[in-house]
This record gives structure tokens, C-alpha cells and sequence, in this order.
């Protein structure tokens, strides 16, 4: 009985993880390693995030998950947000992942991942990590952080010039139009005649030195002003 309330006690101070990933053999070395610690336990491990809602039929709750969002087909930052929508917006989540990329990096930090680990780096460094993110902290690699801060710069730069060179009502257009509206939509959203949209449209293929929706499109998209 001694024996046994003592192993609660030592099973309730261990750290509880969820493993998401879509390789089995990652999924079997992380669980052993963790396992083997007494800091850690393992309460499932998934291969995709669309199990997920299976530990909720747990009496063990998650303190943390660490997961590969990268599943073959399938959108990672979808992932993401449905292992959130199901465990809770407060659940901690630590990607662990071959690579990230700028745009991929600043979305992550902006739903709130505290924790970026890639697959080349020390194993030694995973329990570190968790142990890190579970008490509040940040663990985001130097290359993470480099390329979230490029692409973040990218944006001010390419907003500061879109800004400068376009009216407010043409950078509205040229919104909406990069997103795929067509004319027609576009002048019922700014409630104007497509004949002005047309006439705006121009101008702003001027300014822009582009000539046409696809380029100011790829405009857009490649400097994540959408």
C-alpha cells in the first residue's frame, strides 16, 4: 500500500506527453526515451492529429504534446489548430519536425507554439525543450528564429512599399483582388462600378510595375500580405 501511493505520487510529478507522429519508428524511439525518464510519461501516441480526441476518453489529460505536423497530404498548420481545438487553446505543443519553413515558422508563433525542435538537432536537447515549455518557457532554434524574423521583415518591407505607392482604396483592391475576387465581386465588396475597379486596377499594375492578377497575386502571396 506504502508502496503504491508512493508511485501515484512520483506518476502525478511526471510531465504527461501526447506524441504526434507519422512515423511509427519516431514515434517508438521518442516514447522509449522519454519513458525511460523519470521526468516523463507517456500517455498515448498518435500517428496522425485525427486520433487526438481518443485521449480525451483518457483519465490522463496531456501537460504537453509534442508532434510532427507534417503528415503526407495533409495541411501542418490544420494540424495543428485541431490538436488545439480538441485539447484546448492551452494545451503547450512542441513541433518537432525535419524543417520548417519562413511563412510555416511565423504562423506557428503567432498560434502560440512556444516550442520548435528539428529532427537534426541532439535527442539530448528534446527533454530539455519540454521540460522548458512545461514550466512557460520558449525553446525556438537559432534557424527557426532567423527565418521568422526574415520573413517578418519581408512583410514590413513589401507592405511599406505597397503602402507608399497605393492609395488606401487601391490597396484595398489589390487585396481583394490577390485573394481572387473577381471584378465583379470586388466592386460589389467596395461598392464601386466594375468600370472603376478596371480603372483602379491599372493604376495599380502601374505603381507596382506588374501587368496582371496572377503577378500581383504572386506578389502577394510570396510576401505573405494576405
Amino acid at each position: 500500500m506504502f508502496t503504491e501511493s508512493i508511485s501515484n505520487i512520483l506518476s502525478t510529478d511526471r510531465i504527461k506527453v501526447l506524441l504526434i507522429d507519422p512515423h511509427p519508428i519516431v514515434l517508438f524511439g521518442l516514447s522509449a526515451m522519454l519513458e525511460d525518464s523519470e521526468d516523463f510519461e507517456v500517455v498515448e501516441r498518435f500517428d496522425s492529429a485525427d486520433r487526438v480526441r481518443e485521449v480525451l476518453k483518457l483519465q490522463k489529460k496531456p501537460d504537453l504534446v509534442l508532434m510532427d505536423p507534417h503528415v503526407p497530404g495533409v495541411d501542418g498548420l490544420n494540424q495543428v489548430k485541431q490538436v488545439k481545438t480538441l485539447l484546448g487553446n492551452e494545451i503547450k505543443i512542441v513541433i518537432y519536425t525535419a524543417a520548417v519553413n519562413q511563412a510555416e515558422t511565423c504562423d506557428l508563433i503567432r498560434m502560440g507554439i512556444k516550442g520548435i525542435l528539428l529532427k537534426e538537432m541532439s535527442i539530448l536537447q528534446i527533454p530539455q525543450c519540454l521540460k522548458k515549455v512545461h514550466v512557460g518557457g520558449e525553446w525556438l532554434d537559432r534557424r527557426s528564429m532567423r527565418m521568422a524574423f526574415e520573413q517578418i521583415l519581408q512583410r514590413e518591407s513589401a507592405h511599406q512599399v505597397v503602402s507608399t505607392h497605393l492609395s488606401s482604396r487601391e490597396m484595398c483592391l489589390a487585396a481583394l483582388i490577390a485573394k481572387g475576387y473577381s471584378s465583379k465581386s470586388a466592386a460589389r465588396e467596395l461598392q464601386i462600378t466594375e468600370g472603376s475597379v478596371r480603372v483602379y486596377l491599372n493604376r495599380i499594375y502601374s505603381k507596382l510595375h506588374i501587368s496582371s492578377r496572377l503577378q500581383l497575386a504572386l506578389l502577394y502571396k510570396e510576401n505573405g500580405l494576405n
